[in-house]
C-alpha cells in the first residue's frame, strides 16, 4: 500500500514538473516571438527614412542599438532584392544549460519581420531572431527550482500518508492477528480500540464475537475434561484411579524405547470400614481426601511421578528414577506427615497406614511387580503402623544399576559415551494416518556393551541419575546437525529428538539450542524436538518462551507422553506447538477401551482446532492402526509401521 501511494505520489509530481516547464515553454516562445515581432515593427519605422535616403551608417547605428540592449540573437536588414544590408549575430554562448534538457525543451520562437517602408515605397526588410539560450537558462534554472519545490513538497507529502496509511492499517493488521489466533483458539481480545469510527465498530464486533467462541470452547473442553476424569480421575481425592495407574504401569514397564526405571508404592490405610461407622462417610471422604493431598504432594518432587488412589483405602505411587533408599525414605516421611493429619489424631482413630516397595526396570512383567509390591504390603502390615516394607531388595536387585557384564563403573562409561559421542542412532518412521506416507524420523539412542546394542530404556535413567542428561542431549542434537549438514537438500528428512525436562529447565541450555540452531539455519527446519508432558507443569513459562523461538528458526515442538499428568487442555492455547504425541497407556488396548477412544477423539478435535498434528505411539497391530486412521489421527509410530534401524531405510 504504502509502496503504491509512493509510486502515484512520484508519477503525481513528475507530471506537475513535466507541465509546468512545458507550460512556462510554451508561454516563453510566445513571449519572445512577441517581443521580437515588437522590436521588427519598431525598429522597421525607424530605419524607414535612413534607408530611404541610403544612409547606412545610420542603419548600422540603429541596428548596433537594438541589439546591443535586447536578448537577440541575430537581426538582419536586407534590400528589397533580398540582399543583406546589414546582420548582427550573437555569437553563442558557453554551455550552461545540459544538452538534454535543450533537447527535450526544442523552443523555436518565431522570428520577427517587419517591412521597411519610405512613403509608399518599399525599401526593406528586417528580421529579428530571439535569444533561446536565454530562455532555455531562465527554464532551466525555473525547472530546478520547480524540482527541488516539488521534492520537499513530496517528501513532506510522502510521511504524512505513511503516518496516515500506518495509522489506518494497523487496527487492521491487528485484527488480521486476532483472527488468526482465533484460528488456533486463542480468543484474546484487541485493545486499545482504534479511534477510527468504522474501525472501532468493527473491532467492538469481533470482540464479542472472540468472547463468544472463548466461552463455547471452553465449554466443550470442560466437557471433554469432566468425561475424562469421571473415567481416570478419582472423584473423592483427585488423584488418578486405578484404570489410570495400571495404564500409565503398563506403558512405562513395556515400553523398549522409553527410559524408565524405579521404585513401585502401594499405600494401604487400614480400618477406614471403623472409622466410618464412628466418624461418618462425609468424615471419612474428608480424611481421604488429605491422605491424597499429603500423598501427592510429598512425592511431587519426583519428575515424571504418577499418584493414584487405585481402590478404595488402598494408594500407589510409580517413582522414575529413584533408587530403593531414597523411595523408602520418602515414604516414610510422607507416612510421618500423614500421620499427624487431624483425622487421624481424634481420639480412638483406628486408622493405620503401611507402604510396600517394589523395585522396577523397563521389561519387567507388571503383574509380577503388583505381586511383589503387595507381598511387601503385606509384611508391612504385621508390624506397626507406619512401617514401609520392601520387596526382597537384595534379590530383586537396585533398579538404578543393572548388572551387565562389560561395565563395571557406570559413570564412567556414561562420561565416556558423551565426550566421544559413542551413540548409535536408530530412526523409527511416524507414518501419516492420511496417506501412510513418512512424515518424519524419531531418533532414538543406543549405546554399544561388549558389541550389545542397549536401548535408551537402560542406560538413559543411570544419564539422569549421574546428572548427565543435559550434556547427553546437547550431544544428540549435535550429531543431529551435523549429519543434516552432510546430507543434500533434496534428501533431507524431518528428525525428531527427545529432550528431557531437566534440560530445558536448565539455565542455559535454551540459549545453547537457540544459538546453535541460529548458527544452521539451513538445517532447523528439518528438527523436531519432543519434550514430554511433565515440563509444562515444571516449566510453562519457559517452555512456551522456547516453543516461540523455535517457530521464529524454523524448528518444532512436540508434546510427547500426552495425558500422563491429568492436566488440563488448556494450556495448549499458550504454546506454539507442532504436534502432541498421544501416551501409549492410550493406545496399546485402544480397540477394547471405550474411554481411551474417547480421549483420543476428543484430542483430534481439540488438537485439529488449534492446527495442531496429533500422532501416536506404540502402535503395535493393524487393529490399532486401523482404528487410529480412522479416528483421523495426523499419524503414528510404533513397530506394527516400523522397527527403529540403524539407517533412514525404515519406511
Amino acid at each position: 500500500m504504502v509502496l503504491l501511494i509512493t509510486g502515484l505520489l512520484l508519477v503525481l509530481l513528475a507530471g506537475i514538473c513535466y507541465l509546468s516547464v512545458r507550460n512556462s515553454r510554451d508561454y516563453l516562445e510566445m513571449q519572445m516571438h512577441s517581443h521580437a515581432q515588437d522590436t521588427a515593427t519598431s525598429l522597421g519605422l525607424s530605419l524607414s527614412r535612413p534607408l530611404g535616403q541610403d544612409d547606412l551608417a545610420m542603419v548600422q547605428t540603429m541596428v548596433d542599438a537594438i541589439f546591443d540592449r535586447g536578448d537577440f540573437t541575430e537581426i538582419i536588414v536586407r534590400n528589397p532584392d533580398g540582399d543583406v544590408i546589414t546582420r548582427r549575430t550573437l555569437q553563442p554562448p558557453p554551455h550552461l544549460v545540459p544538452p538534454w534538457f535543450v533537447n527535450w525543451l526544442e523552443i523555436n520562437p518565431m522570428p520577427g519581420i517587419s517591412e521597411i517602408t519610405d512613403g509608399w515605397r518599399r525599401v526593406g526588410e528586417v528580421r529579428v531572431f530571439a535569444d533561446k539560450d536565454a530562455a532555455n537558462r531562465n527554464l532551466w534554472v525555473a525547472a530546478k527550482q520547480a524540482f527541488w519545490l516539488f521534492l520537499f513538497v513530496g517528501v513532506i507529502s510522502w510521511v504524512v500518508i505513511l503516518m496516515i496509511v500506518r495509522a489506518v492499517l494497523t487496527p487492521l493488521r491487528t485484527l488480521e492477528k486476532q483472527a488468526d489466533l482465533i484460528c488456533n483458539r486463542d480468543f484474546t481480545g484487541q485493545q486499545p480500540l482504534p479511534k477510527t469510527r468504522e474501525l472501532k465498530r468493527v473491532v467492538q464486533a469481533i470482540n464479542r464475537m472472540t468472547r463468544q467462541l472463548k466461552v463455547l470452547f471452553d465449554e466443550q473442553v470442560a466437557q471433554i475434561e469432566q468425561v475424562r476424569n469421571q473415567a481416570y480421575v478419582d472423584s473423592i481425592t483427585g488423584l488418578g484411579n486405578g484404570r489410570f495407574f495400571n495404564a500409565q504401569l503398563n506403558a512405562r514397564i513395556e515400553s523398549p524405547e522409553e527410559p524408565f526405571s524405579g521404585v513401585l508404592v502401594r499405600l494401604q490405610v487400614k480400618s477406614m470400614g471403623e472409622y466410618n461407622e464412628h466418624y461418618g462417610h462425609d468424615a471419612g471422604n474428608l480424611l481421604l481426601r488429605r491422605i491424597g493431598q499429603v500423598w501427592q504432594q510429598a512425592l511431587e518432587g519426583v519428575e515424571g511421578h504418577c499418584v493414584a488412589r487405585v481402590t478404595g483405602t488402598r494408594f500407589a505411587a510409580l517413582l522414575p528414577h529413584q533408587t530403593i533408599d531414597q523411595v523408602q525414605a520418602m515414604i516414610t516421611q510422607a507416612l510421618g506427615r500423614i500421620q499427624r493429619l487431624d483425622g487421624l489424631n481424634l481420639g480412638g482413630s483406628p486408622v493405620k497406614l503401611y507402604a510396600g516397595l517394589s523395585a522396577c526396570n523397563v521389561g519387567d512383567d507388571p503383574k509380577l511387580l503388583e505381586a511383589q509390591a503387595a507381598a511387601a504390603l503385606e509384611r508391612a502390615e504385621s508390624f506397626q503402623s507406619g512401617h514401609v516394607e520392601v520387596y526382597d531388595q537384595a534379590a530383586h536387585g537396585e533398579a538404578l544399576a543393572p548388572s551387565m557384564p562389560g561395565v563395571s563403573n557406570w559413570a564412567g562409561f556414561l562420561e565416556e559415551v558423551i565426550s566421544k559421542k559413542k551413540v548409535v542412532l536408530h530412526y523409527q518412521p511416524v507414518i501419516s494416518c492420511v496417506d501412510q506416507a513418512l512424515m518424519h524420523y524419531e531418533v532414538l539412542a543406543r549405546v554399544a556393551v561388549e558389541g550389545k546394542l542397549i536401548t535408551a530404556g537402560h542406560f538413559i535413567p543411570l544419564v539422569e541419575r549421574f546428572d548427565m542428561v543435559s550434556r547427553f542431549d546437547r550431544m544428540i542434537i549435535e550429531r543431529l546437525i551435523e549429519q543434516l549438514k552432510n546430507q543434500q537438500n533434496g534428501k533431507r528428512v524431518p528428525l525428531a529428538v527427545n529432550l528431557s525436562s531437566h534440560s530445558v529447565r536448565e539455565e542455559d541450555f535454551d540459549g545453547w539450542l537457540l544459538a546453535t540452531l541460529r548458527n544452521h539455519p539451513d538445517v532447523a527446519p528439518y528438527l523436531i524436538f519432543e519434550v514430554p508432558e511433565i515440563t509444562v507443569r515444571t516449566a510453562h513459562g519457559k517452555l512456551r518462551r522456547l516453543a516461540a523461538s523455535l517457530r521464529e528458526l524454523g524448528a518444532k515442538l512436540t508434546i510427547d507422553h500426552f495425558g500422563t499428568t491429568n492436566s488440563s487442555f488448556g494450556y495448549l492455547s499458550g504454546l506454539q506447538l507442532y504436534s502432541i504425541k498421544v501416551d501409549s497407556s492410550y493406545i496399546r488396548d485402544i480397540e477394547d477401551n471405550l474411554d481411551h477412544q474417547f480421549f483420543v477423539q476428543s484430542l483430534v478435535r481439540i488438537a485439529h482446532s488449534r492446527q495442531i498434528l496429533l500422532t501416536a505411539e506404540m502402535v503395535e497391530g493393524e487393529g490399532q492402526w486401523d482404528l487410529l486412521r480412522r479416528f483421523q489421527l495426523d499419524g503414528a509410530q510404533g513397530y506394527f509401521l516400523g522397527e527403529p534401524q540403524p539407517g533412514q531405510e525404515a519406511a
